[in-house]
C-alpha cells in the first residue's frame, strides 16, 4: 500500500530506504479494466475499432520515443524570479494595447489566441507536449509490454520532475502572466492540469517497469507532495482570491488537481473533501436546464461546456473509489451532473442548433468519453451507445489528436466488454 504523505518526512524517508519500490496508485483509471482490455486486444476477439485505436497509440508512442528532453529550463524567457526552473506562461487571450506606445497594459480578447503565448519562449506548449508524450509512451508500454516505451517515458519524467538542472519547481507562480497587469495569475493553474490528467496514471503504469527505481518513486512522491502544498497554501491557488474559488471551469480543474494528487499520494480524506466540493460546483455552475451560464458567455461556449464537465466527471470517478457519490447528487432545483451531461446530449447531432455563441465548429466527438464514463456509472445505455457509435474513422494522429485520445479512452481505457 502507498504511504500517505501526511507522515513526517523522516518516517517517509525511512520507508523508502528500507522498502522495495512501491507501485504508484492508479488514479482515474482502473487497473483491472486495463488488464482485461489488454487481454482482449491481443486475442482473436479484438474488435477492429480497438485494433485501430491501438495502432494509433503505437504511432503516437513511436513519435514520443524520438522526442528530446522537455524542461522548463529550456525556455527563452527568464521568469521574474530569475530562476528558469520556474514554470512561466503568457495568458493566451491577451494582446498589446495598440492605442498605447508600449502596448501596456495588455488587453483581453476572449477566444482570440495570441501566438506569443504559444512560442518556445514560454512553457505552455512545452508542458502540453511533455504530458501527452509521457502518457502515450506509458500506455504504449502497458498495452505492448515493450520496455523501450517505458525507458523513454521514465527518462522524460526524471527530467521534468526529478533532475536538479531540468526539473520544474513545484509552483505556478508565473503562469498566464499578462504584461503590464501581473507576473502570474491564478488562471495559470489551468496550464498544469495535464500534470494530473495525463501524468498520474502514466506514472502509475511506469512504476511497474523494472526501470523504475526507488529514487524515481521518492522523487515523484516528493514533487507532487510539494506541489499539493503549493496548491493549498499559495494566494494564487488556495487563497481567498485564488483559483480554488473561480466560479467556472478553472475552479473545477483546481478541484480536479487537488483530488487527483491527494488520491495519488494516499490522502483519502482530502480526496473525499474535494469530491464533496463537486456538489458545490453543481449548485453554482449549472442552470436548471443543465447548461452552464459561466461557460455560455464564452465565444467558444460549446468547448467550454465540455471543458467544464470533463474534470467534474473525473472527480465523480474518484468519488467511486472513496465512497462519495457525486454521480447521483441532485440539489433542490433538480440540478445534477447527469442533467449537465444530458444537456450536451441534446446537441450531439451536428445539425442541432447550439443556443450560445460558438466561433468554432463543435468538436462533438470529444464529448464521447464523458458519455461512456457517465453512462457506465449511471447505467445509462443511451449514453454508452452514443459513445460507442461515434465515428472516429476520419481522425488521425497528425491532425486530430484530441479525437484520437477520445477514441482511445473508449476502446482501450474504459471499455467494459
Amino acid at each position: 500500500m502507498k504511504v500517505p504523505k501526511s507522515l513526517c518526512a523522516a518516517a517517509l524517508m525511512s520507508v523508502f530506504v528500507t522498502s522495495p519500490v512501491l507501485a504508484a496508485n492508479f488514479v482515474f483509471l482502473d487497473e483491472a479494466t486495463l488488464a482485461a482490455n489488454r487481454a482482449l486486444l491481443h486475442s482473436e476477439n479484438a474488435p477492429k475499432s480497438m485494433q485501430r485505436s491501438y495502432q494509433q497509440l503505437l504511432e503516437e508512442a513511436d513519435i514520443g520515443k524520438k522526442a528530446g528532453i522537455f524542461s522548463v529550463a529550456h525556455k527563452g524567457f527568464t521568469p521574474p524570479s530569475g530562476d528558469k526552473n520556474d514554470y512561466m506562461s503568457i495568458s493566451p487571450y491577451w494582446w498589446p494595447d495598440e492605442s498605447k506606445a508600449d502596448g501596456l497594459p495588455w488587453i483581453r480578447f476572449d477566444g482570440k489566441t495570441n501566438p506569443a503565448s504559444k512560442s518556445d519562449e514560454t512553457d505552455s506548449v512545452r508542458i502540453g507536449t511533455f504530458t501527452r508524450t509521457v502518457r502515450a509512451l506509458a500506455l504504449g508500454y502497458y498495452f505492448s509490454e515493450d520496455e523501450a516505451y517505458a525507458n523513454k517515458a521514465i527518462e522524460l519524467v526524471r527530467a521534468w520532475y526529478i533532475d536538479e538542472d531540468t526539473r520544474m519547481n513545484p509552483n505556478v507562480n508565473f503562469g498566464q502572466g499578462v504584461p503590464g497587469v501581473a507576473d502570474g495569475r491564478r488562471s495559470g493553474l489551468i496550464d498544469t492540469r495535464t500534470l494530473v490528467e495525463r501524468n498520474l496514471d502514466a506514472i502509475a503504469i511506469l512504476s511497474q517497469s523494472p526501470s523504475w527505481t526507488d529514487k524515481d518513486e521518492q522523487g515523484i512522491e516528493q514533487w507532487y507532495s510539494d506541489y499539493l502544498d503549493w496548491l493549498i497554501e499559495d494566494d494564487l491557488s488556495g487563497g481567498p482570491k485564488g483559483e480554488a474559488y473561480a466560479p467556472n471551469n478553472h475552479g473545477t480543474w483546481y478541484d480536479y488537481q487537488m483530488a487527483g494528487i491527494a488520491y495519488f499520494l494516499g490522502n483519502t480524506h482530502l480526496t473525499k473533501q474535494m469530491v464533496q466540493k463537486g456538489k458545490v460546483r453543481v449548485d453554482t455552475q449549472f442552470a436548471e436546464d443543465g447548461s452552464q451560464p459561466h461557460e455560455a458567455q464564452r465565444t467558444r461556449s460549446y468547448h467550454y461546456h465540455y471543458f467544464s464537465l470533463d474534470p467534474l466527471v473525473g472527480i465523480a470517478q474518484l468519488g467511486d473509489k472513496v465512497n462519495v457519490d457525486l454521480w447521483h447528487y441532485e440539489n433542490d432545483q433538480g440540478v445534477s451532473l447527469s442533467k449537465g451531461i444530458e444537456f450536451m446530449v441534446n446537441y450531439n447531432d451536428p445539425k442541432a442548433s447550439w443556443p450560445f455563441p460558438e466561433k468554432d465548429s463543435r468538436r462533438i466527438a470529444r464529448m464521447s468519453p464523458i458519455y461512456l464514463k457517465a453512462g457506465q456509472a449511471l447505467n445509462n445505455e443511451q449514453w454508452i451507445n452514443l459513445a460507442k457509435d461515434t465515428d472516429f474513422s476520419n481522425y488521425s494522429v497528425s491532425k486530430n489528436l484530441a479525437e484520437v485520445w477520445a477514441q482511445r479512452e473508449i476502446e482501450l481505457l474504459y471499455r467494459s466488454n
